[in-house]
């Protein structure tokens, strides 16, 4: 619900974003429901603190840490919980302003050598959200500007 792609490469960080913003029309998290949006918070604070402890002399990650412990009373208090357990999130609902509110699994898949994730959505076959899904892909074609 936003193009990465157009925002500047600091500002491509989904954490940075989430705890310290700007998150475009003010909406937490891009319309995640509340609960999901804790999970996301709790989850990505978790996943930092794991690459913190595996890079603790990276200057870019710890640069990232202390401005979000700077800036983030939320980011702050999950960080000084000291919580390294990772939970999958197995479900999210995002709330669309087109589309109304779309149920999708969530898969992570970690790329460990490249320190990356991948994280794929997909909404179960024959529900409401698949088809918001499509709703949503065949705007994105007829879009004028859209590439595809």
């Amino acid at each position: 619900m936003e193009d990465f792609s157009a925002l500047p490469r600091r500002d491509r960080n989904l954490i940075r974003r989430a705890f310290l913003g700007p998150l475009p029309h003010g909406r937490r998290l891009y319309g995640l429901s509340d609960a999901d949006a804790d999970e996301f918070a709790r989850t990505s604070a978790r996943g930092l603190r794991a690459v913190a402890a595996r890079y603790p002399d990276d200057p870019e990650v710890v640069e990232l840490v202390r401005e979000l412990r700077e800036g983030s009373e939320e980011f702050a208090r999950l960080w000084d919980s000291h919580d390294v357990c990772p939970r999958p999130t197995l479900c999210k609902t995002f709330h669309h302003p087109l589309v109304g509110a779309i149920g999708v699994n969530c898969d992570v898949l970690d790329i460990t050598d490249r320190d990356q994730q991948v994280i794929i959505y997909t909404a179960a076959p024959g529900t409401p959200s698949e088809e918001a899904l499509r709703l949503l892909s065949a705007v994105a074609v007829t879009s004028p500007g859209a590439t595809g």
